[in-house]
């Protein structure tokens, strides 16, 4: 179905209030997929590896409302997305803000972020607030949502890999990964620093 431009924020608005919608979202966007990283105490000889910089997690779900549900009748697991785009960027922005902080770290010092994203309707969402937080400045963003969909808790691993198979970091490069897990909005902040033998 192809959308006018000047109909798409009416069309997505009504999107996020359909019943429908949010029955048939979690399936039709989530793709197969698994993944692992391997750690080791020393880099690898011959292929690229990352230093764990550091690590940061919080739990937001004391202050937004559960956006998951699993409907008694049906058993049918639904994700309410107009929860998730009211409180996704408020709480990007505290565990960012919050993780920049405790590591004396800034956004701006990063080559890449990559963020496991559901679907590119929270794009602007995640991306909107990382661009205020260093000025107004864009950031350097990479996912493969395009090429292997939403592949859930495997994300990052599948991402991480292609990343570093197509886009070659050089050594020094700053990557920040970040995963959210949106049912009761939990969020990962991972640090890393590429190192090419």
């Amino acid at each position: 179905m192809i959308v006018p431009p000047e109909n798409r924020a009416e069309h997505t608005e009504s999107l996020t209030k359909s019943k429908w919608f949010m029955s048939v979202f979690l399936r039709s966007m989530l793709s197969d997929g698994a993944g692992a990283f391997l750690l080791e105490d020393r880099p690898s000889e011959n292929g690229i590896s990352y230093q764990v910089n550091w690590t940061h997690s919080q739990s937001f779900a004391h202050e937004a409302p559960l956006c998951m549900s699993l409907e008694s009748r049906s058993l049918l697991l639904s994700q309410d997305v107009s929860i998730l785009a009211e409180h996704l960027g408020p709480c990007v922005h505290k565990i960012a803000g919050t993780a920049m902080e405790k590591n004396n770290d800034s956004l701006s010092s990063y080559q890449t972020i990559l963020p496991h994203l559901s679907s590119f309707y929270f794009k602007r969402h995640l991306l909107g607030v990382f661009e205020e937080m260093c000025d107004g400045n864009q950031i350097p963003h990479w996912t493969n949502l395009e090429t292997h969909g939403n592949t859930g808790a495997a994300s990052i691993y599948i991402m991480l890999d292609e990343f570093t198979r197509t886009q070659l970091p050089r050594n020094g490069d700053r990557i920040m990964l970040f995963i959210p897990e949106s049912g009761q909005f939990n969020f990962v902040l991972i640090s890393l620093t590429a190192i090419v033998p």
